[in-house]
C-alpha cells in the first residue's frame, strides 16, 4: 500500500504501482474534478471515480473509489477551522476497505512517513563540509550509492534494535510509561534518539571481548535494551499552534507591485 499527499497522484505512478502488484491511497488536491461514474455512491459514503490518462482517452482513465472527510481543527487563538479533504483509492470493493479505513490509513501517512524521514536525516546531520542539514559525504555518485544503502541499513539496524528491546523486555517498557494507564508500550512510542544515542555508546563502551561469556553477552545486551526503552515518546498529543508565515520572501508580492 503506497500513501502519497496531494501533489503526487498521478495516472502513470498510480498504474505502475497497479501493474507491480500494490494500491494506492492519495490525497487530491482543490480543483480536481472526480465524478461518480458507472456504480455511483456506495453504502460507506464513498464513491466510484475515474482519474483521467495522459491521452484524454476515455478508455484510458483510471477507475478510483473517493472518499471526502471533513476535519474541524483549533488554530490556537481558540478559534477552530473546518477543512475537507479527498482521497482516491484504487481499492474498489468497499465492503474490503471501507471508508474509514481509508481514512486511517491516510492518517498513519505522517508517522510512517514524514517522522521516519526525518528520522532518518538526523542521522547525517552537519556531515561533509556543510555545518547543517543532512548531506551525504561522499563526492562520487558511485560512492554516494554505497554510503546510502550503508546510511539506511544503520538507521533500519537501529530500529530493529529498538523493536528487540521491546519485544524482549515488555515488562520494563510498561513500567516506563509516561501516562499510567495508557495501555502497553507500542513500537511508535520508541524513540528513534535514544535508540541510536544507545546503539553508539553501546559500540564505542563495549566490553565484549572474544573471551565473553554468552551470560555477559546477555546481561550486556539487556542493559543496551533498558537504556533504548528509558526515554518513551508520548503520542497522541495533537499539537496546533497559530498559522503564521515563518518566511518573507526577499521578492514583492505581486499584489504589492502590480498597478491597478
Amino acid at each position: 500500500m503506497f500513501c502519497f499527499d496531494r501533489n503526487f497522484p498521478g495516472h502513470k505512478i498510480i498504474t505502475a504501482i497497479l501493474d507491480a502488484g500494490g494500491h494506492v491511497v492519495a490525497r487530491i488536491k482543490a480543483g480536481i474534478a472526480l465524478p461518480a461514474t458507472a456504480g455511483g455512491w456506495l453504502s460507506d459514503g464513498s464513491r466510484l471515480s475515474c482519474l483521467n490518462a495522459p491521452s484524454g482517452k476515455k478508455a484510458d482513465r483510471l477507475p478510483v473509489r473517493v472518499t471526502e472527510h471533513n476535519a474541524v481543527l483549533p488554530c490556537g487563538d481558540g478559534q477552530q477551522v473546518s477543512e475537507t479533504w479527498t482521497l482516491a483509492t484504487t481499492l474498489l470493493d468497499h465492503t474490503a476497505a471501507s471508508a474509514q479505513q481509508i481514512r486511517e490509513t491516510y492518517l498513519a501517512r505522517w508517522p510512517a512517513s514524514e517522522t521516519t524521514f526525518g528520522q532518518d536525516k538526523a542521522t547525517i546531520r552537519g556531515a561533509g563540509d556543510r555545518t547543517c542539514g543532512p548531506v551525504l559525504r561522499s563526492g562520487s555518485p558511485r560512492l554516494a550509492v554505497q554510503e546510502f544503502w550503508a546510511w539506511m541499513c544503520g538507521t533500519q539496524l537501529v530500529r530493529a534494535s529498538a523493536a528487540a528491546a521491546l519485544a524482549g523486555d515488555a515488562a520494563h517498557a510498561r513500567q516506563l510509561r509516561r501516562r499510567p494507564g495508557s495501555g502497553p508500550v507500542t513500537s511508535d512510542q520508541l524513540s528513534f534518539t535514544a535508540g541510536w544515542h544507545s546503539a553508539i555508546r553501546s559500540m564505542t563502551q563495549s566490553k565484549v571481548t572474544a573471551t565473553t561469556s554468552v551470560p555477559e553477552l546477555a546481561a550486556l545486551a539487556d542493559a543496551t535494551a533498558r537504556d533504548m526503552l528509558h526515554t518513551l515518546t508520548t503520542t497522541g498529543r495533537q499539537r496546533h499552534s497559530v498559522r503564521a508565515q515563518k518566511h518573507e520572501p526577499r521578492f514583492a508580492h505581486t499584489a504589492r507591485t502590480k498597478k491597478p
